[in-house]
């Protein structure tokens, strides 16, 4: 049985002309009076619901809610309406709530495809009977499919059968995949300078794609890309590749990405727009996550939000988690409310979490105001790192960042445990103390022997966290933290391991 919640405002009249804007019709035609008095017109009548194409909806300009409206059935008693997302379907956001206006307004997620149901209420004073049926409405958030891949598919032969156009490098072409769908990726899937969203059309029920052993499997880019909502099995993965890397073929960029020889020194692809990997969980990690490939391409930003990396190396090598040192660049890396593990068992293990030669100023040509006001920055929040860079591995290296007056270094809220154990904080920021523009507060640096790491001056804050974060069930990925000062007052680490 879903459980019952309710919508923003429990009673939302028809407003006067200030919020027209909201409403479907203007309130001189709805059934209400200039003194706001609904006067109804119908008497001794069977009552129809609102046709789902007078039902309106109106996002906020932030695009966190959502207004719905509907023109007023004469004679109505009122409204039954219910509001949920098909994604959770057991818990409603609004449950059969009665609205005597004409408007409702709700929360709106990115991503998500939500019902809203309703049914006109008969009105007795005026023998008005009311609707035998609802009208539903479905609302969808996501950004247009451009077309959807059937489950099954092998995206290395779909792609080759239906490329993204070329005539449109410049355009976000979102290509859908089907919820609990299985899908494999055989060879190097390759979208060049194409701005390309791998999605599931569910946010629940992710697809999954597996990597297949034979020809280094892997997604490759010069462009904005957007990964959602997927499963990966990256067991087929080569030890020496990416998940994900920058694609060799980067002479070709987008518009939006143009490099201007009177502007930028750099002699590679520039990726302006962001790539982006949210809610996606990834299995068997053999390699790294993120490789530059060896090419010269420069991200302004990359970041993994809401997701779930399970390192397996099968030896321990000199690589990173984010490996872009060896041409490449990522000017600003954040990731939040994620988790990467290895597992207690794992006999290899990566040297670095991010290796970076980054400098963001070589971007641009020496003497612009763009390169004076070039920052970069590497930014880890509400995260939970296990048993990651355990054996002698350093947190972090970037050769350049270091004592710069452009590089940004923010740490909030995240739990290591056996991580770096030459220590977390001082890897992080490079061995310098004193950096410019460091911020650390309320960070766990928990050792495997259950002592702690002191972060001495390179976490100079006083905030880092010295109790045990109590984890449930490590051995079988459950971080789930126990009764612990992370879980009862500051709530830190991955928020989905929070009781």
């Amino acid at each position: 049985m879903r459980k019952k919640t309710f919508f923003l405002s429990s009673k939302l009249w028809c407003l006067g002309a200030f919020a027209l804007s909201l409403l479907a019709t203007s309130c001189a035609q709805d059934g209400f009076d200039n003194d706001e008095v609904f006067t109804p017109e119908v008497r001794n009548a069977q009552l129809e619901s609102p046709a789902v194409e007078d039902i309106i909806v109106t996002s906020s300009p932030d695009g966190k809610s959502q207004t719905i409206t509907w023109p007023v059935v004469s004679g109505a008693g009122g409204y039954l309406v219910s509001f949920y997302d098909e994604g959770n379907a057991d818990q409603y956001i609004v449950n059969d709530s009665i609205v005597d206006g004409c408007s409702v307004t709700t929360k709106r997620e990115e991503d998500a495809n939500y019902v809203f149901t309703i049914k006109t209420l008969g009105n007795e004073k005026m023998n008005n009977k009311g609707a035998e049926t609802a009208t539903e409405k479905k609302i969808s958030t996501f950004t247009p499919t451009y077309m959807t891949i059937p489950a099954g598919s092998d995206l290395n032969a779909w792609f080759a059968a239906n490329p993204v156009p070329a005539a449109a490098v410049n355009e976000m072409h979102n290509y859908d995949l089907e919820a609990d769908g299985e899908y494999t990726i055989s060879d190097v899937l390759d979208f060049g300078a194409h701005r390309v969203t791998l999605r599931s059309n569910d946010k629940v029920n992710h697809a999954k794609i597996t990597y297949l052993a034979g020809k280094a499997p892997k997604i490759t880019t010069t462009a904005e890309m957007n990964i959602k909502y997927i499963d990966f099995d990256c067991s087929g993965q080569s030890a020496s590749n990416g998940v994900f890397e920058y694609s060799k073929d980067n002479t070709v960029v987008p518009a939006a990405n143009t490099i201007d020889p009177a502007l930028y020194k750099w002699a590679g692809a520039y990726i302006a727009d962001p790539i982006t990997f949210v809610s996606c969980n990834f299995d068997n990690v053999m390699g790294y996550f993120f490789f530059d490939n060896s090419v010269n391409t420069f991200a302004e930003n990359v970041l993994v939000e809401n997701c779930v990396v399970h390192l397996t190396p099968a030896t321990s090598n000199g690589g990173a988690v984010f490996y872009t040192n060896k041409g490449g660049h990522i000017n600003n890396l954040k990731v939040t409310t994620s988790t990467f593990y290895e597992s207690d068992d794992c006999t290899g293990d990566i040297k670095y979490f991010f290796q970076d030669s980054n400098k963001a100023p070589d971007l641009y040509v020496d003497g612009t105001g763009a390169a004076a006001a070039a920052t970069n920055s590497v930014t880890y929040t509400n995260c939970t790192f296990y048993h990651v860079t355990w054996n002698d591995g350093q947190w972090g290296n970037y050769n350049g960042m270091q004592s710069k007056n452009y590089s940004y270094w923010i740490m909030y809220d995240c739990i290591f445990y056996d991580c770096s154990p030459s220590g977390v904080a001082r890897r992080f920021l490079h061995g310098r103390t004193g950096q410019l523009h460091a911020d650390l507060q309320r960070n766990t640096y928990m050792s495997a022997d259950g002592t702690f790491q002191d972060p001495g001056s390179y976490d100079p804050s006083g905030t880092d966290i010295k109790d045990d974060p109590q984890f449930a069930n490590p051995a079988n990925a459950d971080f789930t933290i126990g009764a612990s000062t992370q879980q009862a007052i500051l709530k830190t680490g991955d928020p989905r391991w929070l009781p």
